[in-house]
């Protein structure tokens, strides 16, 4: 019989070659003719067996245990086709032993096991203060006094896998390694796919909340409430987990440095470049790379709607998505580019070029909005002497303000306006993110609303920029909290946004809808998104290094 193990694939020019092989190695050791070939835009990998039900399943299992996990090389299906024409099996495979299988890291990992820390197979020149470590026991004991030191309160240098990093449990920077997933779950706001995500082969980064009881000691301020989280993501690095974890810490602070030649230092066979994701709740990963070749809003465009014809996404969609289709060549596009340093964009592609929507403009002077509600607002008035009276202060430094316009175009503008007007900084800064920090600190799921509303004029339509604040104002005098008030700008703002794609697939016969820019690399954004997006559109994300560009 033929069997077809069906995996979904990426990057097969970097390390998803390396689980082919271990396919191939082991349907050799078995003495099982194979094949294999990759489909779909090389996003779809079939190995083909040939043997009876029993030599298959044994296969099965014995992979199964050996694969690492992987957000770049997953096993989708397993089919026993009945109309393939194999020409060509093999029973030899090029023989490799520099890729680290699950059972060997497992091994390698536990103190229990009698190939701990027999780590030299995969580590070269592993030197500590210049001196070389050339065995299992002598690699132990500096591991160890390697632990000790950090629990004392010293730093470490480390020449690791992804660079020289200065390991510290006191020394607080952005960037925090948990020794495992328990002590992540411990510490960190995270969900299971989450967890399980950082904890696969590639072993990303990703930015988490810490919970609030332990904010404080974690975080160098609060006023950026997240944190670059990571797991050990070499031999050695998860080896000395194993001695801090004994000695009680949980986590290190890493710090980027140039070089050192005082610490340890080692040659790691080659592992994954760090990939920097954000993960939603149903599993959709993004990658938050910016490439060098994505230079503007088109360059997006092109990359994502090449030859007037939408290409599969190698992003996974849930379920409740539409699957993608290839659609005709005039069939009509929409386009949300939403990003917190560009100017916002949402713009129709059809066969005769690209359009825009409606056009994203307003004067993001706190002084200004404020005036604008005074005056062509119902009640506006008697609201902003109410909001006077009740934030004093918070008033007096928005009159402070010159009344010059402060033209802006990216609609994310309007979370710095809020964050003053509402009184959440003191200076009024058009990049300010408190917004979005503050309402990372909400627990539930559903916000206040917030009027995002399209208004029309003998122009076309627009968006009421000074009602946005208008509804938060009336909320903050009725004394809601920072986090939930910012939150509820963030899932208003969402649903406005899916809303708007509603309207503009049933009016426009869009079929097609690219949501793109660096905002989508926000969780908490993302996942109000997805959910206020309908649910029968080809929905398209960002590709790797496409969600936003630089200048």
């Amino acid at each position: 019989m033929i069997f077809e193990f069906i995996f979904s694939i990426s990057k097969i020019k970097s390390h998803s070659a390396d689980f082919v092989v271990i396919l191939h190695q082991e349907a050799h050791k078995r003495g099982l003719l194979f094949t294999d070939k990759i489909e779909n835009n090389d996003t779809s990998y079939s190995f083909f067996l040939k043997s009876d039900p029993k030599e298959a399943l044994n296969f099965a299992d014995s992979i199964s245990k050996i694969l690492p996990s992987s957000i770049h090389f997953n096993f989708i299906e397993l089919k026993t086709p009945q109309n393939v024409d194999i020409k060509k099996w093999r029973k030899v495979c090029k023989k490799s032993d520099h890729f680290l299988d699950f059972l060997t890291i497992t091994n390698i990992t536990d103190k229990n096991s009698s190939k701990f820390c027999d780590v030299f197979k995969w580590v070269k020149n592993i030197h500590f203060l210049d001196k070389p470590i050339n065995d299992a026991s002598s690699l132990k004991r500096i591991l160890q006094d390697i632990a000790r030191k950090l629990k004392n309160g010293e730093s470490i240098d480390i020449q690791t896998s992804r660079g020289f990093k200065r390991l510290s449990l006191n020394l607080k920077t952005p960037d925090l390694m948990f020794w495992d997933i328990s002590n992540l779950f411990t510490y960190m706001r995270v969900d299971k796919i989450q967890a399980e995500i950082l904890a696969s082969f590639e072993k990303p980064v990703m930015r988490l909340s810490p919970k609030e009881v332990f904010a404080s000691s974690l975080l160098e301020t609060e006023e950026n409430f997240e944190l670059k989280v990571r797991l050990p993501f070499d031999l050695i690095l998860a080896l000395l987990g194993v001695f801090a974890i004994e000695l009680e810490m949980g986590y290190v602070f890493l710090t980027d440095i140039k070089d050192s030649s005082m610490g340890l230092n080692y040659k790691h066979h080659k592992i994954p470049k760090e990939e920097e994701i954000v993960v939603s709740k149903d599993g959709i990963i993004i990658n938050t790379n910016i490439s060098r070749k994505s230079r503007s809003i088109f360059d997006i465009i092109d990359k994502h709607f090449q030859d007037q014809i939408q290409e599969e996404t190698k992003t996974e969609l849930p379920k409740t998505f539409s699957k993608k289709t290839t659609s005709p060549i005039n069939h009509q596009k929409l386009i949300l580019f939403l990003s917190k340093i560009h100017p916002t964009s949402i713009l129709i592609k059809d066969d005769k070029g690209v359009k825009s929507l409606f056009p994203i403009e307003f004067d993001s002077n706190p002084k200004n909005i404020l005036e604008a509600i005074k005056k062509n607002y119902e009640s506006g008035d008697k609201l902003v002497q109410n909001f006077s009276q009740s934030f004093e202060t918070t008033f007096s430094n928005i009159n402070s303000l010159k009344n010059t316009p402060v033209s802006t175009h990216n609609l994310m503008d309007i979370f710095s306006s809020a964050s003053f007007i509402l009184g959440y900084m003191q200076d009024f800064n058009i990049k300010e993110e408190k917004i979005l920090n503050n309402a990372k600190k909400f627990l539930r799921d559903k916000g206040p609303r917030i009027d995002f509303k399209l208004q029309k004029n003998d122009n076309g339509v627009y968006l009421d920029y000074p009602k946005i604040l208008r509804s938060s104002m009336s909320f903050r005098i009725a004394g809601l909290d920072e986090a939930t008030l910012s939150y509820g700008f963030i899932d208003s703002m969402a649903e406005f946004l899916g809303n708007f794609v509603r309207d503009v697939v049933m009016n426009f016969n869009v079929k097609n809808v690219l949501v793109c820019g660096d905002m989508l690399g926000e969780k908490i954004f993302l996942d109000r998104m997805l959910h206020y997006l309908p649910k029968n559109i080809d929905l398209i994300l960002p590709q790797e290094g496409y969600i936003d560009y630089k200048n």
